[in-house]
This record gives C-alpha cells, sequence and structure tokens, in this order.
C-alpha cells in the first residue's frame, strides 16, 4: 500500500503541476472532445467508452477487469437526462471473478426513471466481527453471490418521483477458517432473501454524475418477507440526502447525509456497514457492520485546468445495534482525489482518490462517476 500511495502522490501534484499554462494542450483536447461527442451545435445523442479496472489487496492479490459503458438521451433536450448502460468485469490473481450489468434508463422529458443491476461474484473478503467496536483481529472466507435490484418510478410533479423497487439476494458457499465459522452468522449456511418496497425521491439536481447545484433526496424501504419468498424476515430504511452549492469560480461544495436501518432477523451480508469507495473513503468495505448506519461527507471539488479537477473531503459516520447509539464511538476520515473528465458534455468524471481514517487504516480507490 506505500508504494501505491507514493504513485498516487507522485501523479496527483505532477499532474496537477504540469497542467497549469498548457493552453496549446487544452485547446487540442477540448477538440477531440468535440470529434468524440459532438459539439454544442450538433451534439451526439450517445457515447461510449471503456475504463480499466485494476488494484492489488491483500485478500485477493492483484485484480484486473473492464468497465464498458454506453451513455445516451432518448432525447435531445435541455430536460432530458442522460442514460446509461454499463457492464464491469473483475478477476483476480486467486481465480476469483465477478460481473454486473447495470442500466438506468430516464425517458423523455425524464417522465420516467427505471434502474436494474444484476450482480454475480464469486470473491473472498474480511470479517472483523459485529459493532463499532470489533477487535483487529480478522478472518477470512469466501463466497458467492446472485443478486438482482429493480427500481420504476414516476415523475408526479417537477422533480419529484414515486415508485416501487424489489430485491433478490442469494449468497452462499461461505468457506471461512474456524473463526468465522463458529460465529453462529445469521444466513452462514446460505440464505435467499426477497422484498419489495416503495420509493420517493426529489432531484432537482443541475446534472446527475457531477452536480454544481441543486438536492438529491431519496427515501426508500424494502420489506423481506416469506410472502414474498424470503428465507429472512427483515425490513429496511434508506435515507440519502445530498446538497451540491456552487461557490467561486469552479469550485462546488458537495454535501450527504445517509442512514441505512434494519430490524429483524437479518442475514450478516445484509447488515449495515461503512466503508467503501462512496462512504467513508479510506474504511474497508464490511470493517464495521451492525443493524443501524449513518454517514456523513463532505467534499470540495475544484476544475484546475481543462479536463483536470481535484477534490478534498471529509466526514464521519459509525455503525451500532440501536439508532440511539450511533453517535457512539464514532468513525472519522479524510483523503484527497483526483479527477479526469471523460464524457465532457454529461461531466463523467474517472476518478482516483485515496482515503484515510482512525488508527492509520486507508484505502486507494480507481473507478468512474464522483463518489455522491
Amino acid at each position: 500500500m506505500n508504494k501505491n500511495i507514493f504513485i498516487f502522490t507522485f501523479l496527483f501534484f505532477t499532474l496537477t503541476g504540469l497542467a497549469f499554462g498548457q493552453t496549446n494542450l487544452e485547446k487540442k483536447i477540448y477538440k477531440l472532445y468535440d470529434k468524440l461527442e459532438g459539439d454544442s451545435l450538433k451534439p451526439k445523442k450517445n457515447s461510449f467508452f471503456a475504463v480499466p479496472i485494476w488494484g492489488a489487496y491483500p485478500e485477493t492479490g492483484w485484480q484486473i477487469g473492464l468497465s464498458l459503458v454506453y451513455l445516451y438521451r432518448q432525447s435531445i433536450d435541455s430536460i432530458t437526462r442522460p442514460s446509461i448502460i454499463r457492464f464491469n468485469t473483475q478477476y483476480t490473481q486467486l481465480n476469483q471473478y465477478s460481473f454486473r450489468p447495470f442500466i438506468d434508463v430516464f425517458t423523455k422529458n425524464n417522465k420516467y426513471n427505471f434502474k436494474a443491476i444484476y450482480l454475480y461474484k464469486y470473491f473472498n473478503e474480511y470479517y472483523w466481527g459485529i459493532g463499532n467496536r470489533s477487535n483487529n483481529s480478522k478472518s477470512l472466507y469466501d463466497f458467492s453471490q446472485n443478486r438482482l435490484q429493480l427500481r420504476a418510478t414516476k415523475q408526479v410533479v417537477k422533480s419529484i418521483y414515486l415508485g416501487f423497487q424489489a430485491d433478490f439476494n442469494y449468497m452462499g458457499n461461505f468457506k471461512g477458517d474456524s473463526i468465522f465459522n463458529n460465529e453462529n452468522l445469521i444466513g452462514i449456511n446460505n440464505s435467499f432473501t426477497s422484498g419489495f418496497g416503495a420509493v420517493v425521491s426529489f432531484d432537482n439536481r443541475d446534472k446527475i454524475y457531477f452536480p454544481t447545484k441543486g438536492h438529491f433526496i431519496d427515501i426508500s424501504t424494502l420489506f423481506n418477507h416469506q410472502i414474498f419468498g424470503s428465507q429472512f424476515q427483515f425490513n429496511n430504511l434508506t435515507i440519502d440526502a445530498r446538497q451540491y452549492i456552487k461557490l467561486w469560480k469552479n469550485n462546488i461544495l458537495a454535501l450527504q447525509a445517509f442512514g441505512n436501518s434494519n430490524e429483524g432477523n437479518i442475514p450478516f451480508k445484509q447488515l449495515a456497514t461503512i466503508g467503501s469507495d462512496s462512504y467513508l473513503r479510506g474504511y474497508y468495505n464490511g470493517r464495521y457492520r451492525d443493524n443501524h448506519a449513518m454517514a456523513f461527507q463532505a467534499e470540495l471539488r475544484k476544475q484546475v485546468w481543462g479536463p483536470i479537477s481535484i477534490t478534498v473531503f471529509g466526514g464521519f459516520g459509525n455503525v451500532a445495534n440501536k439508532a440511539s447509539l450511533l453517535f457512539e464511538n464514532t468513525k472519522f476520515n479524510y483523503g484527497i482525489g483526483y479527477r479526469f473528465l471523460a464524457i465532457r458534455r454529461e461531466h463523467v468524471n474517472i476518478r482516483i482518490d485515496y482515503g484515510r481514517g482512525e488508527n492509520g487504516i486507508q484505502g486507494l480507490y480507481f473507478t468512474m462517476n464522483e463518489a455522491f
């Protein structure tokens, strides 16, 4: 990890420093964008590109993969939002793999929004226990997952969407050491959950991939019950609230409050967690897990030259058995990020983030789109 941090820091400051003053290069880059996407008078309706996925982690060895992205609009106007079809695949040094097709479609004038994600995964990950005071010892376990998530909403009045969602999730083939196997975890002997729920969203952001102003508030429920075929009965409530504020020049302040609450007989893999490339960057996803989770984060985004931007971010979060305990023993994080503009019209970025948390915990992320 130290080597990765050095490379990231070197590239971050070197590329940013070299960027200033290169006006001729900037013009050439924008001409390339015009060829690929069309200009403002004759924009193309669609874009296709591929992004490599790479990384190295103690539990998997090296990881390689590819993200194929097709971005299009149902209608070329100033109202209809872009739709996306995306396919991600990964392969690791230990012969593990995953693939995830994803669609997010807006119809003309954003009347309807349809989302679908399918995930197949044969991977491993670390387990530290349940709760926000789990110790530093960890177990490594293998698992497989098949998951399908569906969502459909309708814009009932301007910026307000109502609809439903469904979630079907099979987890199996758990293999771990004696510590992990003796935990008596719910769902450790394979699990299938299926649930349905309601969705209400408010969204007046000016852009969905790189907002510069506006709000996004999404409240969703999910009821996993035997009448839907679920082996385990539990309910979930998720709240995601974001605000984007345009400051001076090309500076954007992004704010987010996130909450995930579960009640019932919850398989351990579906407990609320903190830590990922989106929430509390720097913490391993699943380092802390429990019935409830919350996270607050802020990020300052600044364009420094042409297609290059930088960010600084920080936040805090926690998990707890009871929602009333979420502000006890809170975890903090902070970090920096580098952005390169992949699609100019929709402002889709390729991003590299480096985050740190308590006790020197850290993470390096290479992916697409903003964290929130």
